[in-house]
């Protein structure tokens, strides 16, 4: 089982802007959100929280560590997408400019970020195989793994909502996955 879960709000969300590599901390709402993730995960037994190296990533993952008994580890590989000299602008401006994300010139490949994460992911449930694991990244990652992996999830990532602080459950089926939950909140009554 994979549990997929989305770093809490920062001020940047809250702008509509590109993160990618830009290391801001969490908002007050984005520490509400965590707070509240880790609530939620209490006696979920996971055996590790993987979480991104960027700062939002890592305060989200230490109260869902916290209160599972989980050893967080960093893991660089599921870092946001890089954006390069984007990062910080406005998503609409971008995608008024160029037609979508993808098109803006200068940041990562879709297929290198898409290898970068599926890869690591796919390293990590063997290495936890039949144990319950936690990601705690990007919507990007989020986006393009559930995309990439889940049998039953729309093959555009685009396609696929992640707000702040939302978790998704990955259930192993055969050789794939099937995305048991996607984008779910503390609160709406849905629980890992």
């Amino acid at each position: 089982m994979i549990y997929l879960i989305r770093h809490g709000r920062t001020r940047l969300n809250a702008d509509g802007r590109l993160r990618g590599r830009i290391d801001v901390p969490l908002d007050d709402v984005g520490v509400r959100q965590a707070e509240a993730l880790g609530v939620l995960f209490a006696g979920v037994p996971l055996t590790v929280v993987v979480s991104s190296p960027l700062i939002r990533a890592r305060a989200t993952a230490e109260p869902i560590a916290r209160s599972t008994g989980a050893a967080v580890e960093v893991d660089d590989a599921f870092s946001d997408r890089d954006w390069g000299s984007w990062a910080g602008t406005c998503v609409s401006d971008l995608v008024e400019r160029f037609g979508g994300l993808d098109a803006a010139p200068g940041g990562e490949a879709l297929v290198v970020f898409r290898d970068r994460i599926v890869d690591a992911t796919r390293r990590i449930a063997a290495a936890h195989e039949d144990e319950a694991i936690g990601i705690v990244a990007h919507d990007a990652v989020n986006r393009m793994l559930l995309a990439t992996l889940a049998v039953n999830t729309p093959d555009d990532p685009d396609a696929i909502p992640q707000r702040c602080g939302c978790w998704n459950r990955l259930e192993p089926s055969g050789d794939d996955y099937v995305a048991g939950v996607v984008d779910a909140i503390p609160g709406e009554g849905v629980v890992p």
